[in-house]
């Protein structure tokens, strides 16, 4: 079952393509749909979604002109709209955007109706642009390979390290909503498979939460990798726990109501932070729990906030934030259960959108040794590493990624800490795997 936002409601068209001019020849669509939905103000909504695709070997094409016409049984033209591409998340690109060689992108078309009473029988789309010249693909280090180049939501790693599924789609959609992959570290197979929890989403669960297809579709309702417990939100906020089918039902807080819960970041046995901000640049505000909803960190009101998102230890507990502290900026180590806070190193942060921190701990001492993040210098991302220890913030590697404030990307260390899964959302998000053992070392 297919879950969208504001209620929308797929319609299955017949729908054809018109090119019409040597340019267009090489942008095709795919997966066209109509959408029905509610506006802002309650008023019914159309719009026609679906993907670009551009075919051409060696031309990326600018300014995508997007045209919907719809027709009745009797071969009228009832209606028309012109639309634009979007992310996964269905935010118009900048002015900019350019549909490299290869590519796809989605794209949305508000569809207008000369007449309220009108019977759509089926949808044209018709795609032009400007040919220009493609993009010279980046320039990767050794030791990082890149396996998509789609806006990747979410990673999550098998218990040994040796794969992790993938998601395409928006972060702030539910997991069932993207189309789920599973690539192998060694080999470098990619393969598309459902989610293992994926027939959990039905009516009966939604009936359990209490949440109709509206509310559940910002409800970031998620199970933990390899694990049987469920974190979600609902209708006022409020935090819980359950199992995948939505018995069992534990609360956790209730005082989230005026918080704009941005994602759920798990942890190994069922652990998790959420954390919270309205938009690029906010402070982050976030807690940490597990599956059973026992609180590992203190309320989130009562956490120092962070100008990025918090980097949390496996056992929940150790938290690298940045920002200003008592007149030190620079990024931090919290310990959530004894108030420990120390300046790890001065370092300018580069927003809530980039990846959050991996604090390592040494197995010998339980101690934070090591912090890997990722730094801006001179507008481009790098990858350093933090050897507390001896105090040197080391170099690693550029990090391939750019982001615009609306975009952001995320990464997850495999359990055995030899490879790292960077993902990014956006015009050129992606993912890449990271080989730790292929970059200098943080000694």
């Amino acid at each position: 079952m297919r879950y969208w936002l504001f209620g929308f409601l797929i319609l299955a068209l017949g729908f054809r393509l018109i090119p019409v001019s040597a340019q267009s020849a090489d942008l095709a669509t795919e997966n066209v749909e109509l959408v029905e939905g509610i506006g802002d103000f309650g008023q019914p909504i159309l719009s026609v979604s679906g993907t670009v695709l551009n075919t051409s070997p060696g031309s990326a094409y600018a300014n995508l002109m997007i045209t919907a016409q719809a027709f009745d049984a009797d071969d009228t033209l009832i209606g028309e709209g012109f639309g634009y591409p979007v992310n996964q998340c269905g935010i118009g690109l900048l002015p900019d955007f350019a549909l490299q060689p290869g590519h796809r992108q989605p794209f949305t078309a508000p569809l207008e109706l000369f007449e309220a009473d009108a019977e759509i029988e089926r949808v044209e789309v018709q795609i032009d642009g400007e040919a220009v010249e493609a993009r010279t693909p980046a320039s990767l280090t050794d030791g990082i390979s890149a396996v998509s180049d789609a806006e990747i939501a979410s990673v999550e790693w098998d218990t040994t390290g040796d794969s992790f599924r993938f998601a395409v789609g928006c972060p702030l959609d539910v997991f069932t909503e993207w189309i789920w992959y599973q690539y192998a570290v060694e080999t470098g197979e990619v393969r598309a498979r459902p989610h293992p929890q994926a027939d959990v989403v039905t009516d009966e669960l939604l009936e359990r939460l209490g949440l109709d297809a509206a509310f559940f579709a910002r409800s970031l309702f998620t199970v933990a990798p390899n694990g049987d417990r469920a974190v979600f939100q609902d209708e006022i906020n409020d935090v819980l726990t359950s199992a995948p089918d939505g018995r069992f039902q534990r609360l956790l807080y209730n005082d989230q109501h005026n918080r704009t819960l941005q994602g759920i970041y798990w942890l190994p046995d069922e652990r998790f932070l959420a954390y919270y901000f309205g938009a690029y640049g906010d402070p982050v505000l976030y807690f940490t729990a597990d599956g059973e909803a026992r609180r590992i960190s203190r309320n989130m009101d009562e956490n120092p906030p962070s100008e990025i998102v918090p980097g949390v230890s496996r056992d929940g507990r150790r938290i690298v934030v940045a920002g200003t502290y008592e007149e030190q900026r620079g990024y931090f180590l919290y310990v959530t259960n004894n108030n420990f806070f120390e300046l790890l190193f001065p370092a300018e942060p580069p927003g809530n959108n980039t990846p959050s921190p991996l604090p390592l701990v040494n197995p010998e001492t339980d101690l934070v040794n090591r912090v890997i993040v990722a730094l801006e210098d001179d507008g481009e991302n790098r990858l350093v590493c933090f050897n507390r220890d001896t105090g040197d913030l080391i170099d690693l590697a550029p990090l391939p990624f750019q982001l615009a404030p609306d975009e952001r990307a995320q990464w997850w260390i495999s359990p055995d800490e030899r490879h790292i899964a960077l993902a990014a959302t956006g015009a050129r998000g992606g993912l890449w795997v990271i080989d730790l053992a292929a970059l200098p070392s943080c000694e």
